[in-house]
């Protein structure tokens, strides 16, 4: 049986989640990370380590636990091209989302030619953040445009 996917709204200050037998806000967002971790763009390896710490904090405080999920769905400009869910692709899996935040790592630490092809600005390499964060720690098999 396919479990109903979970809306994911990402804000500015925060990330609300609903459907499929969850309701929440997790008090983190886009603008968050940009004022208080992002200085740099690409950020640097120690500006992502701090915006997942932030975010980790943030998903631990709404007392929502790791669990087989099914996915999340996501709508809106900011996170569609943070996951690259244009021209076509309607959904990844949390693996596939893990290897575009990779690219984005290894961007941040110099790599040449790592973030060829993607365009991550500033806000959509922070909603790729939370979007890998959020897949990562509840336990979300993969993401798909909302409208799919």
């Amino acid at each position: 049986m396919t479990r109903p996917a979970t809306l994911l709204r990402l804000g500015d200050h925060h990330v609300t989640l609903s459907g499929g037998g969850v309701e929440a806000v997790i008090g983190v967002g886009v603008q968050d990370i940009l004022r208080h971790c992002f200085h740099h763009h690409p950020p640097t390896a120690v500006e992502i380590e701090r915006a997942i710490d932030l975010v980790e904090d943030a998903l631990s405080a709404s007392g929502l636990a790791h669990g087989a999920r099914g996915e999340l769905a996501v709508a809106g400009p900011l996170p569609l091209a943070a996951l690259g869910l244009t021209g076509g692709i309607v959904r990844l899996s949390r693996d596939a989302v893990e290897e575009r935040f990779e690219r984005l790592a290894a961007a941040a630490i110099g790599q040449p030619g790592a973030a060829a092809g993607m365009t991550l600005d500033a806000p959509g390499a922070a909603a790729l953040l939370i979007l890998r964060e959020c897949l990562h720690h509840l336990g979300y098999e993969g993401v798909r445009c909302a409208h799919a």
